[in-house]
Order: structure tokens, then C-alpha cells, then sequence
């Protein structure tokens, strides 16, 4: 259904919805989610996706009013772009598909006598909806079952990546709108579960390190985390490098290989050559990035470890981009 202002001489939009979908002021709810449930299936009905908007507390810091609007409430901010700028050459930015056009429809809950009630609804939108047979592509009707879920890991086990995954379950079921998802949400599921693989590789790494060091003496390792509790850096280094070192160890190369591994850390390591001119590791460790301090925690770590600077210490000069110098300099 169409409306034209007489004021604003703008063409509004309203759903065509049947009225026991539809919002009403007055209408109370237990809780927000129940709310928000609600206005988010009379948005899938009727073409469009629900964002949530602004809320406000009492000092005490319960929640007494809640915005939720549409999607496209709010106008797109306009980014400065220079192509001679150095630092906007190295920015790689997502593109993004959806465009706000400003639109004001939205309801308003107030929360009095424990109960969350409807005191405003705008169902005017300035823009149009989504039809019938393209319902499946609003992010509020994309979901991924347990089962597509699974398949996709299953398939990456095997090196079938998430767009081949999603034309196979195309395939399967019948179609695209049969899927229920599209390639991109295939492929953020497939990047959520690399994360949560990292997180679970990373912790059990330094679990398995620590307790080399808690029952071998001559075992050292060393890490840190961030605040978020992230691995940043880890060290390690066993007695067989320790021999080696302490035979070998006048000359040391350092190989910094940046960001070559699935966790996009930074892979050190420690090197000698002993009297057959054979290569022989005097320790390793991954860095979560290159700075300057990264590098200091590292120095303290090997002198830790060994106990005395080598000296002469080899690195490949292409490395100096980085920050990895701070660690020979320092050795010096």
C-alpha cells in the first residue's frame, strides 16, 4: 500500500500485513525479547529487517524505554577517500549492499508496572519492501540448521571450501530458497568456526608447553595475552636446543616468517650451524604482531632461556620492514 504526504510530498510505503501480525499501541509484553520476537516476524512478513535501536535507564540502571527500527533508519555516513594517502592504500573495506535511507518506522516501548508496553508505532516506511519470492534473502529469514552447519565443517575437513559447500547443499535440497542461507553466511560460519578452532589450538598448545616445563627442568616456555585473553606470544625451547645452543651458539641466525601459518601469527625461529655445517634450532616461538615491545618481551624470553646473548645474530634484511631489528639490536 502507497501514501503520499501532504506536507512532505514524499511517497510512504506501509506493509501489507493482516492485523493480527501487526503492532499496536497498547500491546504489552513480558519481556523485550518477546517484543522484539514479535516485530521481528511482522517484519518477515511484511519485507522488511529490524534493527535495534536506542534504549535509555533510570540511575539505577534498569531499562525503561526501547527503540526498534528498521533497518534503514539512518542515512549512510560519507567516508573521505584519497587515493594518495598512503595509510588509505593498506585500508581494505568490506562492501556493503545495504543503504540507509532515513526511514522513521519503528516502535517505542515504555516499561511500567514490570511489563514492557507499545506507546508508539510508526509503520510508515520510505522505501520499498521486499516481495513474496525474494523473502529468503532478509538476513531475518537466512539461518543455517545444525545440519548445514555440520556439513559445511565436515566438507572443509576434506578441503571443500563454504561456496563449494553451499552449491552442494544447493544441490541437495532443491535449490537456493530451499537452502535458507546464502554463500556469504556460509562463509562467515566458516570464519566463526575458524576463530573458535584457534582460540581452542592455541590454549591447548600452551597447556601442552607448560607442562613439558612443569616436569622437564631444562624445558623453558614462556607466553602472554592480551586483555581479551588471546595468545600474543608464546616461546619455547627444549634441551636439545639448549645443547646446541650452548655448543653452536656464537653465530645465530633469526627468521622471522611473517604471518605464514592459519592463525596469522608470526613465526620465529632460532638457528645455528654446527661443525658438519648442518642446521640446528636453538628455539621457536609465534608473535601476534611485530612491534617493538613484541620483540623486547622475546629478548627477555631467550636470554631467560640461555641465559647469555650470542654473538653474532644473521636475519634476513627484507625482515626490517617490521620490527623484528629491535631484537638483533638489542642482542648487539
Amino acid at each position: 500500500m502507497t501514501e503520499v504526504s501532504p506536507n512532505l510530498g514524499k511517497r510512504l510505503y506501509i506493509p501489507d500485513v493482516e492485523d493480527a501480525v501487526k503492532p499496536k499501541f497498547g500491546m504489552i509484553f513480558k519481556t523485550l525479547d518477546d517484543a522484539y520476537i514479535f516485530y521481528t516476524k511482522y517484519a518477515a512478513v511484511g519485507g522488511f529487517v529490524v534493527r535495534k535501536g536506542t534504549e535509555y535507564s533510570d540511575p539505577r540502571g534498569v531499562k525503561k524505554l526501547k527503540y526498534y527500527v528498521c533497518s534503514k533508519e539512518g542515512i549512510n555516513k560519507m567516508k573521505k577517500v584519497d587515493t594518495l594517502d598512503e595509510s588509505y592504500k593498506q585500508k581494505i573495506s568490506r562492501s556493503n549492499s545495504s543503504k540507509r535511507t532515513g526511514c522513521n518506522a519503528h516502535i517505542r516501548l515504555e516499561f511500567t508496572d514490570n511489563k514492557w508496553k507499545i506507546y508508539k508505532f510508526v509503520e510508515e516506511h520510505n522505501h520499498y519492501f521486499v516481495q513474496q519470492q525474494d523473502m529468503h534473502f532478509l538476513t531475518s529469514s537466512r539461518q543455517l540448521t545444525h545440519l548445514q552447519k555440520h556439513m559445511i565443517h565436515s566438507m572443509s575437513k576434506i578441503n571443500i571450501g563454504p561456496v563449494k559447500a553451499f552449491n552442494v547443499m544447493r544441490t541437495i535440497f532443491g535449490g537456493f530458497e530451499e537452502v535458507g542461507a546464502t554463500k556469504e553466511d556460509c562463509k562467515n560460519f566458516k570464519r566463526e568456526l575458524n576463530l573458535f578452532i584457534g582460540e581452542y589450538d592455541a590454549e591447548m598448545a600452551v597447556s601442552f608447553l607448560m607442562k613439558k616445563k612443569e616436569h622437564l627442568p631444562k624445558f623453558s616456555c614462556e607466553y602472554f595475552t592480551d586483555d581479551e585473553d588471546r595468545l600474543k606470544g608464546l616461546f619455547w625451547a627444549d634441551e636439545d636446543a639448549k645443547r646446541n645452543y650452548f655448543t653452536f651458539g656464537d653465530v645465530m641466525s633469526f627468521d622471522a616468517t611473517y604471518r605464514s601459518n592459519r592463525y596469522s601469527m608470526v613465526f620465529v625461529l632460532f638457528t645455528g650451524i654446527d661443525n658438519h655445517y648442518n642446521n640446528v634450532s636453538f628455539g621457536a616461538a609465534l608473535l601476534g604482531s611485530e612491534t617493538a615491545d613484541t620483540y623486547k618481551w622475546l629478548l627477555r624470553c631467550f636470554l631467560k632461556a640461555f641465559g647469555y646473548e650470542p654473538k653474532v645474530v644473521v636475519t634476513d634484511h627484507n625482515n626490517e620492514k617490521g620490527n623484528s631489528r629491535n631484537f638483533y639490536q638489542q642482542s648487539s
